[in-house]
Order: structure tokens, then sequence, then C-alpha cells
């Protein structure tokens, strides 16, 4: 199997699976079990508690054994049957209970309360999306420094939309002229844009593009927050 091979199986990026093999990346307890049933084996194999995959029968299930080996065939048959009949009720109620699992990507490289690289590489892994995920999240991502404290803190993943309405005042993902901002959208009515730190010690990250700059700017997203942000003053 190629990395290649296993990062679409796992649904990870190559980056990933390279950093596994390495040492410099351990896999999150959902990639353990997701690399365990790839390669069929238990997660205690996996992490060198066991030696390979070994099942456990309990007392209860030895108990049914015996007394199962002591049936005649007509008693076996009629045991079988049984426990055909009840392995598919029970598998067809389990796949109507089943809500699929959907994974958003959640990029590597930390994007910034400062600069970083885009986010057009491979440098992901999928993660899945549970109830404490912000409905409408597109993709998550690692954010480094404070200027956007105390909404945001050094270290924080957050979730983004790709097609949230970003009005004044929000909070976004930007590319400017290739380095990568999470800051405030402003913009004025002469369509000067300003990307505004929300920690009043960090104004001076600001970022200001004139409408004839000629600057290359992208929005990747709104930042989906559990809280509105005000604007500072002098741009309210």
């Amino acid at each position: 199997m190629t990395q290649k091979d296993m990062s679409l199986s796992l649904r990870v990026s190559v980056v990933t699976v390279q950093c596994w093999e390495r040492g410099t990346k351990i896999p999150s307890a959902p990639a353990i079990v997701a690399l365990a049933n790839l390669f069929d084996v238990s997660a205690d194999y996996l992490l060198g508690i066991e030696s390979g995959n070994i099942p456990v029968v309990s007392e209860e299930e030895q108990a049914l054994l015996d007394d199962f080996r002591i049936l005649d065939n007509h008693g076996k048959e009629a045991v079988s049957l049984l426990c055909s009949l009840e392995k598919s009720r029970v598998l067809e109620a389990a796949k109507q209970s089943v809500v699929p699992t959907r994974f958003i990507p959640l990029y590597s490289t930390p994007s910034a309360a400062g600069i970083s690289a885009p986010l057009d590489d491979d440098d992901f892994e999928m993660i899945p999306v549970s109830e404490t995920t912000p409905h409408g999240a597109d993709f998550a991502v690692h954010i480094q420094g404070e200027s956007m404290l105390p909404y945001i803190h050094d270290g924080d993943v957050v979730y983004v939309s790709r097609h949230s309405e970003l009005k004044v005042g929000d909070v976004g993902i930007f590319s400017v002229d290739g380095a990568m901002y999470c800051k405030q959208y402003y913009i004025d009515e002469d369509k000067n844009l300003t990307l505004v730190s929300a920690n009043p010690a960090f104004q001076h990250t600001n970022v200001f593009v004139s409408a004839d700059s000629g600057s290359s700017v992208r929005c990747y997203g709104k930042v989906l927050l559990n809280r509105k942000i005000e604007l500072p003053t002098y741009l309210a």
C-alpha cells in the first residue's frame, strides 16, 4: 500500500502519513481506530499493548457455546436459524439508526492571527463533524498568535464556513498577496479594506489594502464564533 493509498483510505493527507512514518506526528485517537480497521487489527495491537487481535470470550458466551455443542443436529439447526434471523434484525436496525459521519479538513499549518502559508496545499487531515462542531463549518484551521484575543487564543482551532455572507465586523480567514490572516473584516465607502485585530495591543498588525493597491486579496470564509466581536470605535 502506497502512502497515497493509505491517505485516501483514512481520509488524511499524504503529508500526515509521512509524518506518522517519520515519527514526527502521532496519529489522533480517531486515526488509530481507522488504522486498526484498515489493517484488521486491534488498537491495542497498534499501540503495542498486545501481540495480535485475539477475541475475548465472556463466561456467558462460553456457556452458550458449551450448550450448543451438546445439542443434536436438529437442535443445532434450530439455534443456527434463530441466530441468523436475530442477526438480520439487529443489522437492519443498526443500518437504519446510523447517521453518516461527515468529515472536514483540518489544516495543520497554523493560520494567522499573524502570517502563514495559504490553505491550498495538502497539509491537512480529515476530522469528523460532531455535535460540538458549529453548523455550516466547511473546514478548520489552527490559529497562531494573540492578535484576536480574547475571542480566539493562540493554538485554538477555529471552524470556517466558505459560503456564509461576510459582513463588516465579522472575522474571516484572508490571504493578502499570499500571506494568511485571521482578522475582522472592514471595508469603507471607497472600497479600501482593513483587516482588524481584535486585541487592542495588536492594532499595529492591522492590514490595510487600498482599493487601487493592486494587491491580491482572497477571503477563504467566515470564522464561526459563539459571540459577536464589536469593531473598534474608529472603524465603527
